[in-house]
């Protein structure tokens, strides 16, 4: 066993071997040559992710993770398994032909007796592994041709993979053949190609020019394809990897920082936002280069689902196309123009997409950007510009006084007693009732639910009252980022001026916010949206339940911005569990792939008017669970809701109604049973 081994330039004369090292040459420098332009194109882009030492071993653990393991491809088995086969099957082929290389071209010998049979048998399981995943790949994209992979231009890809794969296993089987190799059993695949040219009969002769002309097959294609890499879709396997190490490692909620206000005020000129092709940072040219087409975000997309003019998959490859074709010309050509006003309003900033992309490509910022532009020029919608003239008016997107915050708290029951912060006052949490408790008719009755079960488990809370405003979430995601800094600054300031350490919060979109976006500007709290709350008051024994109510099903919707975006699943749902008498059951699509009630992006406050509605979409699907109740925990989803419940395509369902409530009031009538 110690003498097997294999003869690498087997039946291929010297000159020939000469040829194939300088074909081997010109292969390796077209392959530089091209990616070195495409990292030039990449690092020409603005700064805008730092890489901070003390990240390495997060950023390459989840590297590998994402890489090697590709948890968010395994989402669907089928496409999951494919993709595994091939990248798996491929990544050992590399690995076994540089084994041959440093066997052959360096000093190291090992390449022989069990090492080189072992090398073997991984070598064809993977081979013939790889070939299969070649086979799912062509039936999904040329006969499934699932809608999400449309257009795509991996055809050429694919073919260069499978001529790799069949020529090597016929080279494997000429070459046994040949030799008269006796250890048919380690190499499996190579020998039954063997058994089949055994079986045709060739003469010597015609076997050996047979494996010289397979064998330059091989060769050439493998050159070829190495040569092309950064000019075809391959080169998704070095920018993928690459964007997924370099992806921003700060709080999913949040939003890049194009400038601080600070330096506009002392009179910086700084870019607001990226306008042309040109402006775009080095991150986000190397994303569009790293997308593999594989349509999961447009997959996700509850603007594509619901027929608005908006596909994340195809915004990043117009960006991509514009900088294929850029030139010296295409860098000034406005951003607008690839991505159009109309897609970037359609986003509601679930993160659907983001959540779904196997590479982890940020396409929100992309859309964000636009925005930016659109607002900084005064181009928008109407009731966008109400919107944001009421925020800097009034400090709410509602336009009301002040004065008025604390309206909520007169229907409040007897015994709840709301306080207003005072400085050095001592209180557990500062409940932060949010615009949308202080001001929504509706969701002014979750604020009394809420202030009510803090009462009955004793905890000492104060509120801001008429100096809280808005957190400025709907400001920065409608593009206008001075005055959500603005916002912020003012609300740190109150904050920090009682002392603030730990809030509870009632929307989503406040606690996101304040706990992942506030802290870039100097305010640092303990936030904790009211359903985690009231899950740790109940599991304490703060809060008890009287006698049970009547049995009662319920379904829960996953907020974006609490669950996608800040992973809170658990706690909603465990609080519900803990109610006497609540059955719970889910919808289809839950947790992090929970479909969005159309409110976030700032949406809630304008109405695009194209497509249908994704709030009738997502009420339709909560009704087919024939859940009595339709849980929520953000005062925009309830909206959004009771818009579709009052609307003619929720009465289209033929479908009978559900209460709307968020959990706070289910948890708060189980308490007064």
């Amino acid at each position: 066993m110690h003498d097997v081994t294999r003869e690498i330039f087997g039946n291929i004369p010297a000159t020939q071997q000469t040829w194939f090292y300088l074909l081997a040459c010109a292969s390796l420098l077209v392959f530089a040559v091209g990616l070195l332009r495409r990292i030039a194109r990449w690092m020409s882009g603005a700064a805008d992710v730092r890489i901070v030492t003390r990240e390495l071993p997060r950023r390459i653990a989840y590297f590998l993770e994402q890489v090697f393991t590709q948890p968010r491809l395994r989402r669907e088995p089928s496409s999951g398994l494919m993709h595994l086969l091939i990248f798996w099957g491929f990544l050992i082929l590399f690995v076994g032909t540089e084994l041959v290389a440093l066997e052959h071209d360096t000093p190291l010998s090992f390449y022989h007796g069990l090492f080189y049979l072992v090398a073997s048998l991984v070598l064809d399981a993977f081979g013939i592994l790889m070939l299969v995943g070649l086979g799912i790949a062509v039936h999904r994209r040329y006969v499934v041709r699932p809608e999400r992979i449309a257009g795509g231009s991996y055809g050429i890809v694919l073919a260069f993979l499978a001529t790799l794969g069949v020529t090597g296993f016929l080279l494997e089987g000429f070459r046994m053949t040949l030799r008269g190799s006796y250890w048919f059993d380690w190499s499996p695949g190579g020998a039954v190609v063997a058994a089949l040219i055994q079986a045709s009969g060739l003469d010597p002769v015609t076997l050996a020019l047979s494996h010289r002309c397979t064998w330059w097959v091989h060769a050439v294609v493998t050159f070829t394809f190495i040569a092309s890499i950064p000019f075809t879709r391959m080169l998704h396997a070095i920018t993928a990897p690459l964007n997924i190490f370099f992806v921003p490692f700060q709080p999913k909620g949040t939003l890049t920082t194009p400038f601080r206000l600070e330096q506009l005020e002392a009179g910086a000129t700084l870019r607001v936002a990226p306008r042309v092709l040109a402006d775009l940072s080095w991150k986000q040219r190397l994303s569009a280069d790293a997308c593999t087409e594989c349509g999961l975000c447009q997959q996700a997309c509850p603007a594509w689902a619901s027929q608005r003019p908006l596909s994340p998959k195809r915004i990043i490859l117009a960006v991509r196309t514009h900088m294929d074709h850029a030139g010296g010309s295409g860098w000034p050509t406005a951003l607008e123009k690839i991505i159009t006003p109309a897609e970037s309003w359609s986003c509601t900033t679930c993160r659907a997409c983001m959540e779904a992309c196997p590479v982890a490509i940020e396409h929100i910022d992309f859309l964000v950007d636009v925005r930016r532009t659109l607002t900084e020029q005064g181009r928008v919608d109407p009731n966008i510009a109400t919107t944001l003239r009421n925020l800097r008016r009034t400090g709410n997107p509602f336009g009301f006084p002040p004065e008025q915050r604390l309206v909520w708290a007169s229907g409040l029951p007897a015994g709840v007693c709301v306080e207003r912060a005072q400085p050095g006052a001592e209180v557990e949490v500062l409940y932060w009732v949010g615009c949308a408790g202080a001001f929504d008719e509706r969701a002014q009755r979750v604020a009394r639910a809420v202030a009510s079960l803090l009462s009955r488990a004793g905890v000492k809370f104060a509120v801001l009252g008429p100096e809280e405003r808005c957190t400025g979430d709907p400001a920065r995601r409608l593009g206008e980022e001075g005055l959500f800094q603005q916002l912020a600054r003012d609300n740190i300031a109150t904050l920090d001026k009682y002392g603030v350490r730990r809030i509870v919060t009632q929307c989503p979109h406040c606690f996101n916010t304040l706990k992942n976006e506030y802290p870039e500007f100097g305010g640092r709290y303990e936030v904790v949206h009211h359903t985690e709350f009231i899950r740790t008051l109940i599991a304490t024994g703060r809060l008890s339940f009287g006698t049970p109510p009547a049995q009662q099903s319920v379904t829960y919707h996953d907020s974006c911005y609490l669950g996608r975006h800040n992973d809170v699943y658990d706690a909603p749902r465990a609080a519900l569990s803990a109610l006497p008498g609540v059955e719970l059951r889910e919808m289809p699509r839950h947790r992090d792939k929970g479909f969005c009630c159309g409110a976030g992006g700032a949406n809630m406050w304008f109405e695009l008017g194209l497509g249908t509605k994704i709030n009738a979409n997502r009420y339709a699907e909560a009704l087919r669970t024939g859940a009595q109740v339709i849980a929520t925990a953000c005062p925009f989803c309830m909206t959004m809701f009771d818009d579709a419940a009052s609307g003619s395509a929720a009465r289209d369902t033929g479908e009978a109604g559900a209460q709307i409530r968020d959990l706070a009031e289910i948890v708060n009538e189980a308490i007064t049973v």
